[in-house]
């Protein structure tokens, strides 16, 4: 590669790298996060160096999500992906709040997650992550499609999480979520109209 390519190249990673997430507050009216609403670039003020090791902690916390989301539906144990002091939190509207916090509850709960059929399908997509050295925050949404007592059960919603590396690898410290709404098929979500 010539000069002229190499100038043009090492330019043109520098425009890429020079754009970010749609500009956000720091916090809005309604209490949402800057990792929720965007911010301005998350690439700003840092050197070419720093943004390929952003970029780099990026790809591997969506490595981190997908493989969860797989080892979900394949109910392949999960507890190690979490930190040894980690929370999973479910929130579905109208039930009690579920929660596991450190790694001998975490390995119960999935344990009797995994001890379920292997009927669920949970589908994560429009990921937003803000990182700090070796930690980082992010949300993203979920989709669930999947059977449970002979029923087909559809739900959505969203996860907070939190994430720390440690050893080099990023695990959960937190797994928050969300759900709008959780039910079966033949009863649906919609609130009947009055």
């Amino acid at each position: 590669m010539g000069a002229i390519d190499r100038s043009l190249a090492a330019g043109l990673l520098a425009a890429l790298l020079a754009t970010g997430s749609p500009v956000g507050a720091e916090e809005t009216s309604e209490g949402l996060s800057p990792v929720q609403t965007g911010r301005a670039s998350p690439f700003a003020g840092k050197s070419p160096e720093e943004r390929v090791r952003e970029l780099a902690d990026r790809e591997e916390i969506r490595e981190l999500i997908a493989i969860y989301a797989h080892r979900a539906a394949l109910g392949i144990p999960i507890a190690d992906m979490f930190t040894d002091d980690g929370a999973f939190i479910v929130h579905v509207p109208g039930q009690p709040l579920t929660e596991a916090r450190g790694r001998e509850a975490l390995e119960a709960a999935y344990a009797d997650v995994a001890a379920q059929p292997r009927a669920q399908l949970p589908m994560i997509h429009n990921i937003a992550l803000d990182i700090a050295g070796d930690e980082a925050r992010g949300v993203c949404s979920i989709e669930l499609r999947g059977s449970h007592g002979g029923q087909n059960v559809i739900a959505s919603g969203y996860y907070e999480d939190s994430y720390r590396r440690e050893d080099g690898r990023w695990k959960f410290v937190t797994r928050e979520v969300f759900f709008f709404h959780f039910t079966t098929l033949e009863k649906g979500w919609a609130t009947p109209a009055q």
